[in-house]
């Protein structure tokens, strides 16, 4: 009676260790379909599909980097398997990363278990391409916007779906003053924006946000990452971790306590959370 009692006692402070230390974030995300970014305020998500592509993608993280804005990159296992060293890149500007599927296919009439394993290979090259067996992907967005069971099977995945709200539609041929235009007229607080730095002609795409993210920049805007569904959860951490006696040249970005900072210039022995004359705070991961 006395053995039983005793084991009785400790699961039962097993079971109080365990329900104190689950995180409140355990339950992951769900079939919701995310429509903003994280954070209120005058802020916009932008975000990037198709890629990578060896023509447009090095100039679209350029001018982020420039501008010290981050993005969600969404990606095509197909390309990553053709284009791995850009992944890693934008892995180290600090960029989200979103799953879009292997080869672009409507998936919203496929069986749970095709988009599956879909979206499981297309995890597994960007993981592997990033090299990183851990890498956070938090986001899956449907090609055409077509969910339909695929939010669910990306909530089991660990992802949120991403949609968005803001489409220029730099698909359709139109020149830099057109889209942006349309970026101008359909930006509001909170929304996410959708343009492409892969699957076409992307030059008057960079050339719009070359004139749009100064503008507004001006105005009093800024940039966050899209909401995820189910959390909070903690920072989704991609660029590499600063280190005291690490070089860092203009332009690199590192993160430090789940923010990511890029300096400004030439750096190796000041931390970025103190010296803000080094290194600019891109905000959380």
């Amino acid at each position: 009676m006395r053995l039983r009692t005793r084991a009785l006692a400790l699961l039962a402070a097993l079971a109080a260790v365990v329900g104190t230390a689950a995180p409140a974030h355990a339950a992951g995300p769900t079939g919701d379909i995310v429509y903003a970014t994280r954070g209120g305020g005058k802020v916009l998500a932008l975000t990037f599909d198709d890629g990578p592509s060896p023509d447009w993608t090095p100039k679209v993280l350029d001018l982020l980097r420039a501008q010290k804005v981050r993005a969600t990159f969404c990606l095509l296992g197909s390309q990553v398997q053709a284009n791995p060293g850009l992944v890693r890149r934008i892995v180290a500007d600090g960029h989200a990363v979103c799953n879009h599927t292997w080869n672009h296919d409507y998936v919203a009439d496929w069986t749970p278990e095709a988009i599956r394993a879909d979206l499981a290979a297309t995890n597994a090259a960007i993981r592997a391409a990033a090299g990183d067996p851990a890498l956070p992907i938090r986001y899956f967005r449907a090609p055409f916007g077509g969910f339909g069971n695929a939010s669910l099977v990306a909530a089991e995945l660990g992802m949120s779906s991403l949609a968005w709200t803001m489409d220029p539609q730099d698909w359709d041929g139109s020149g830099a003053e057109v889209l942006a235009t349309r970026l101008r007229a359909q930006a509001y607080p909170t929304a996410v924006a959708l343009s492409h730095d892969g699957g076409g002609w992307r030059q008057p795409t960079l050339d719009a946000y070359a004139t749009m993210i100064p503008e507004w920049r001006a105005g009093g805007w800024g940039f966050d990452l899209p909401a995820v569904t189910g959390g909070p959860y903690p920072p989704a951490c991609t660029a590499p971790t600063w280190r005291t006696h690490d070089t860092h040249v203009a332009g690199d970005r590192v993160t430090r306590a789940g923010r990511v900072y890029q300096a400004n210039w030439w750096t190796v022995l000041e931390d970025p959370r103190t010296a803000w004359w080094v290194w600019s705070d891109l905000g959380p991961c």
